[in-house]
């Protein structure tokens, strides 16, 4: 009569020990091909949004979305301090009906409220989770002074307040909560290509080269 083997103990740890490296080592590598993925989908999210955008201006002489500018005392004009407004103006126009594209599919937490899809324009926030980007409004498509492959129109938000005309080049560093973590940041500039920056204060050296900052402004 033949008796079935068992595991030894010393053969179980072993076994379990092996299982736990696999895991250590699979893990993170599945991780960072999710995230990978991620980062691709959120470019092509800011690759759509700059097209319809372009298309916007192109069929309003040349004015890219913004909402009810207020003319400053320097002779720049300032926003409205909440994307929502812009957001509802392509969407009623007929130019971005995707909801999802506003929301980076890394993103998590947007302003302390968690990162979600609105589920109809009417209850679509900016700041309370449906929009995971920053906008740089100002620029005109024929009579921009910028050069448009160094002008940034869109990019992944940080969770503090990034609006304001005096805010570009002061804008607050991305941290491990936002789109990427706290080193990755997508920036789509105004000729429709996107970089991705392995840097936290990108958002503050992607506005080095423009020619003048001070009729641009942050909105997110």
């Amino acid at each position: 009569m033949f008796r079935k083997r068992a595991f030894t103990l010393i053969e179980l740890l072993v076994v379990i020990a092996i299982i736990g490296i696999l895991v250590s080592i699979i893990v993170p590598a599945s991780m960072r091909g999710i995230e990978m993925a991620n980062r691709s989908r959120c470019a092509n999210n800011l690759k759509a949004i700059g097209v319809s955008f372009t298309t916007f201006a192109t069929d309003f002489k040349g004015e890219m979305p913004h909402h009810k500018p207020l003319p400053a005392a320097n002779g720049s004009f300032q926003e409205t301090p909440d994307f929502s407004a812009i957001a509802v103006k392509v969407y009623t126009n007929g130019y971005i009906t995707d909801l999802r594209l506003w929301v980076c599919p890394s993103d998590k937490l947007d302003g302390g409220s968690p990162a979600s899809v609105a589920k109809d324009i009417a209850s679509f926030k900016s700041q309370k989770g449906n929009c995971s980007y920053m906008y740089v409004s100002g620029y005109h498509l024929m009579r921009t002074a910028e050069t448009p492959a160094l002008a940034p129109m869109l990019c992944d938000e940080a969770n503090a307040r990034e609006y304001g005309p005096a805010t570009p080049g002061n804008m607050p560093k991305i941290g491990k909560d936002d789109n990427h973590g706290a080193n990755i940041r997508n920036v789509l500039f105004l000729d429709g290509h996107v970089v991705t920056f392995s840097d936290a204060n990108a958002a503050n050296a992607i506005f080095d080269n423009l020619k003048n900052s001070a009729v641009i402004c942050s909105v997110d």
